[in-house]
């Protein structure tokens, strides 16, 4: 006698089925409600990531924003780690089908790529010479997640329309942590923060906070030169202006020297639209100082134009401490993430730091990305680290040179846009250390991959701009 079901009873069986999972899933989410949306966004991600990799690394984007909420991470897997794991091996099954269409790192930029893959191993062989090698090999891998990720948005896009998904989500992310911020979820951390008003949004540090808002408020302003439709040039406008007053709100002067570098930037870079270029750095700077005198409290001016040597975090002491460390180590460094761990016997050594007591009792990083990198790295970190920027920064302006000459205007203003949110953003890692942090690769590799996207200009568009100019 035949088990199996009749084909008239199947149409049955399979309602049935999905009401015993409907009524699973519904028991399930009375009582751990929190999982089982969770399950559901981590299966739709996959879903995502595995029909389109620059959906994947979009969605990714926003998820990388929360990372450090509280009610989101843990000290152990979290929902970003594992979407991580699912981008990677998505991205490892596009390439094993070498498929021409799509760009491989190694292949198409093969400089960057090398230079990358090089900082990696030297980041790892430090763990020879430091002081505590288990934190020199912690860091390094948590430097090959960057790498990864580098390699990972170069091959995700291929398309102008791929820049836009993760310029929008990237303008998301930061307008929904900034709106965490402004709605009071998270506190500030770090001694002298955690007591005071400054906005921290779901990074948890104020100062990060307010560099990576620094594209995004880039990116808002010039998609809305090139976005046509009311309803989408309005929630641009809103968004940038969230970002702006989520920026002041942190009260973070390498924030605000990241703004006053990236305006200037905008200045210089604008191209085609540096008449509304300079209306809006005139707005946003007007903003800020209306903020700054009228609304925020007097403590928050006195923070940002204060720079005494014993304000803050004892910043200014920290770079003497790293100066000393590097004239002793010069080439190899101290070992990746071994700063803290060997800037209290230093400080020992200067006894008159005004912030002496900060540095040993609780050591903390550099706080700035360059000086970091060379005092744990060596002068051949750094130089490697360095080469790495450039060389992302060099096929992004051979993208734009490309625009220009063939008249893809909306895709030149992605390339500007692009480019000055990533010089604010750099400008402000001067005031910290966030060389392990997700938005750099995440922006180089958006560079890097801009050359690709740049040509595809149609040809009746081309002939359009040869015949107006001439």
């Amino acid at each position: 006698m035949s088990l199996a079901a009749a084909p008239s009873d199947r149409p049955r069986l399979f309602g049935a089925a999905m009401l015993c999972a409907a009524a699973a899933i519904g028991a399930a989410a009375v009582a751990h409600p929190a999982i089982v949306v969770a399950a559901a966004l981590g299966a739709a991600f996959v879903v995502l990531t595995l029909r389109s990799l620059a959906a994947g690394v979009a969605a990714f984007t926003v998820l990388i924003f929360l990372e450090q909420v509280p009610t989101i991470s843990s000290s152990g897997v979290t929902f970003t780690k594992l979407a991580g794991g699912v981008l990677g091996l998505a991205w490892f099954a596009v390439i094993a089908r070498r498929d021409a269409k799509v760009p491989f790192l190694a292949q198409r930029r093969p400089l960057l790529a090398y230079t990358a893959l090089v900082l990696l191993c030297w980041t790892l062989a430090s763990a020879v010479w430091a002081p505590d090698p288990h934190t020199a090999t912690t860091t390094a891998l948590r430097f090959g997640q960057g790498v990864l990720l580098l390699f990972i948005v170069f091959s995700a896009i291929v398309e102008r329309r791929h820049l836009v998904w993760v310029l929008h989500a990237y303008i998301g992310g930061a307008v929904l942590t900034a709106c965490i911020g402004l709605a009071g979820v998270t506190q500030a951390e770090g001694v002298g923060i955690s007591s005071s008003d400054r906005l921290t949004g779901g990074i948890g540090d104020p100062n990060e906070l307010a560099a990576i808002l620094l594209p995004a408020v880039s990116f808002a302003l010039f998609l809305l030169v090139t976005t046509r439709g009311a309803l989408r040039r309005t929630l641009l406008l809103a968004a940038a202006f969230v970002c702006l007053i989520a920026l002041f709100r942190t009260e973070s002067r390498g924030g605000l020297a990241g703004l006053a570098v990236m305006l200037a930037a905008g200045v210089a870079l604008a191209g085609p639209v540096r008449r509304q270029a300079v209306a809006l750095v005139l707005a946003v700077a007007g903003l800020g100082l209306v903020y700054f005198t009228l609304i925020a409290p007097p403590e928050a001016l006195s923070r940002v134009t204060a720079f005494s040597a014993g304000g803050g975090t004892g910043r200014t002491d920290l770079w003497t401490v790293a100066y000393d460390v590097t004239r002793v180590h010069p080439l190899a460094g101290v070992g990746a993430g071994n700063f803290p761990i060997v800037e209290p016997g230093y400080a020992f050594q200067n006894l008159n730091l005004p912030r002496f007591d900060l540095i040993v009792d609780t050591p903390k990083v550099v706080h700035n990305m360059y000086l970091n990198v060379l005092v744990e790295l060596g002068i051949v970190g750094f130089v490697l680290f360095a080469l790495l920027i450039g060389c992302a920064f060099s096929s992004a302006f051979g993208a734009l040179r490309a625009c220009a000459g063939t008249g893809d205007r909306e895709t030149e203003l992605l390339v500007r846009a692009l480019l000055i949110g990533t010089i604010g953003m750099l400008a402000a890692f001067v005031f910290l250390s966030a060389q392990y942090e997700k938005e750099l690769p995440l922006l180089l590799g958006l560079l890097a991959a801009l050359p690709p996207v740049a040509p595809r200009v149609s040809p009746v568009a081309a002939v359009t701009v040869r015949q107006d100019d001439g």
